[in-house]
């Protein structure tokens, strides 16, 4: 798994998020993936536990379904985009691993 970002690392403007959307974060190549809805932002390693490959497409978009669920392009499983849980496909009893964040002044950092 890629190390998470020290606390106080710059990940992304929040108005370059799409609301809602996901994408991979600015930090070591996208190893972070970044799913806003509002002025929320949940992050996680952008990993698939199951298939071992990133949770975005090769241009950084991450795919969210409905707002509420991240699709692993690789081979489809989802994981419920708020707590991480698998929600469907292949990876079972998998979950994301969390990534702490906090926004201030229009700019998400890691917590």
């Amino acid at each position: 798994m890629r190390p998470k970002p020290p606390p106080g690392t710059e990940l992304a403007r929040l108005d370059d998020l799409p609301d809602p959307g996901a994408r991979a974060a600015d930090w070591e190549s996208g190893a972070v993936l970044l799913v806003r809805r509002g002025d929320t932002v949940t992050a996680w390693a952008n990993i698939c536990p199951h298939a071992g490959m990133p949770l975005t497409l090769p241009d950084g978009r991450g795919l969210l379904h409905k707002g509420e669920t991240l699709v692993c392009p690789a081979h489809g499983a989802s994981f419920d985009a708020t707590g991480g849980a698998c929600t469907g496909g292949p990876a079972a009893d998998n979950r994301l691993t969390p990534v702490a964040v906090e926004i201030a002044g229009g700019i998400v950092y890691a917590a």
